[in-house]
């Protein structure tokens, strides 16, 4: 009695051998663990990765679209925590989609999700070699390239556990460096003179239009990204039903603040970007450049030193929660069951997913530009968010199977009444409108590419399911 009352709390045991699984993973990760995870996930510097390209495609704001984004992933968010308490599994989005409205739609999302967590850390490891080049001219850029993606990806072999004992220690460094950085620019604005000459201007907020403003907000969910990530170590986690959805409101806040923080100062500085903007150079390291203009050349070195740091923790993240993606895709034999489901003994790790997430990373890294592939993550982003929005009202008002929130008992089907409903139907609807508005400010070149890819999903998924009709038992739900 005593035990069902712990997995009712999502306690120390969650059981998935009613979802036809068994426990691979060790169970290690607690909120902070998470929170960690998907901040480093997110990295706390991230807004130095796609700086350039935000201010290009906004006509003048970084700070604007940070905001809206976090807003934005917020309402999504509501549909996430609500969906791990319903199904506790590694899969992310697959899962969701996959148990809380059709198998079929599941894999779909999931197939199309897998650009993010392929091509983010793609243009992570790109965006470091650029950074690196900038102290380290005489290294080839591939070499550079296969140091922060290949090098980094590969520490994901010897286990998730590692990833926590460090990952709360980087976060701290992380954020640390953003913050100084921050004080900096902000010192050189106030007593310099610097930039616009002072602290409290509206320039940070110009943009060309709205449409221009729409797009970059979608190309700012790029950043957002690591709240997504927690939900592929639900198997990894000690109380996934509680901690899982802390973990992720955790994320989106402290990540909103960073990154509109870090937009908002940096643009003072920088004033006369539009003399610069046609640098690719400059717009890939937009914030080294301010950080030398700023703090001299040896805080340049200090700002790129803990933005390189934090970059590769960002990859080892990243490709942990890829992995897991291909992990929950491969035990469901949806993807080749001998290559995705296999589990190295003595690690724990899916190491084949690993092996193959870094293969394409350094091949993308070295094919590809920074634009068009931040812009094609943000396609998978945007088609699993709005998947899992209707996920949720589909599992509670259709399907009727949803249970009831951790303080009624985890109830299985549970129908919403009064006030939920807000909770359950309209956060979820709201969520999907914004997430639609956002996807038709996108690059046109990501919606072509993307769409191609979601064609091979779906011709892929009808060869393996013989035109829709089969599944694997436990996901014919």
């Amino acid at each position: 009695m005593a035990a069902e009352k712990i997995l009712a709390a999502g306690g120390l045991a969650t059981d998935i051998s009613k979802y036809g699984y068994k426990q691979e993973f060790n169970r290690t990760m607690n909120v902070w663990q998470l929170t960690a995870f998907g901040l480093n996930y997110m990295v706390p510097i991230a807004p130095a990765i796609i700086f350039g390209l935000l201010l290009q495609t906004s006509g003048g704001t970084v700070s604007l679209p940070y905001l809206l984004a976090g807003v934005a992933m917020l309402f999504t968010a509501f549909s996430y925590s609500v969906m791990v308490r319903n199904f506790p599994l590694a899969g992310s989005v697959y899962s969701y989609v996959g148990r809380g409205w059709n198998a079929h739609l599941g894999f779909i999302a999931g197939w199309v999700l897998t650009l993010d967590y392929i091509l983010i850390p793609t243009v992570t490891a790109s965006s470091s070699a650029y950074f690196a080049q900038q102290y380290f001219p005489e290294i080839p850029y591939w070499i550079l390239l296969a140091i922060f993606s290949v090098g980094t990806g590969l520490l994901n072999l010897f286990g998730v556990e590692l990833i926590s004992k460090i990952g709360l220690g980087l976060l701290i460094l992380g954020e640390f460096v953003v913050w100084l950085s921050i004080l900096v620019w902000a010192n050189a604005v106030h007593s310099d003179g610097m930039g616009t000459g002072t602290l409290l201007s509206l320039q940070p907020f110009e943009f060309a239009d709205f449409s221009s403003l729409a797009a970059a907000t979608s190309l700012a969910i790029f950043s957002f990204l690591g709240f997504d990530a927690i939900t592929t170590l639900a198997e990894e986690t000690k109380r996934p039903k509680r901690d899982i959805p802390k973990a992720i409101y955790w994320c989106i806040g402290i990540g909103t603040l960073t990154m509109f923080a870090c937009g908002y100062f940096g643009m003072l500085v920088v004033p006369d970007w539009k003399s610069h903007i046609s640098d690719e150079t400059w717009v890939n390291t937009v914030l080294f450049q301010v950080s030398k203009m700023t703090g001299g050349e040896g805080f340049g070195i200090f700002f790129t030193a803990g933005y390189l740091t934090e970059l590769a923790v960002f990859n080892v993240v990243a490709t942990a929660a890829g992995a897991r993606l291909l992990y929950g895709m491969g035990r469901d034999n949806l993807l080749p069951k001998s290559v995705f489901a296999k589990v190295n003994k003595k690690w724990k790790t899916p190491h084949w997913s690993i092996f193959i997430i870094v293969s394409i990373e350094f091949i993308l890294g070295l094919s590809s530009n920074m634009a068009t592939l931040s812009n094609l993550v943000n396609y998978g982003a945007l088609f699993g968010f709005a998947a899992l929005n209707l996920s949720v009202v589909w599992l509670y008002y259709v399907k009727k199977k949803g249970e009831s929130p951790l303080k009624l008992g985890s109830t299985p089907n549970w129908r919403p009444t009064g006030i939920r409903h807000l909770r359950y139907f309209v956060l979820p609807i709201i969520g999907l409108l914004v997430i639609l508005y956002v996807w038709i400010s996108m690059d046109k070149l990501a919606l072509l590419l993307g769409t191609l890819w979601l064609v091979v999903g779906i011709v892929y998924l009808s060869i393996k399911t013989k035109g829709f009709r089969k599944l694997p038992p436990h996901l014919d739900l």
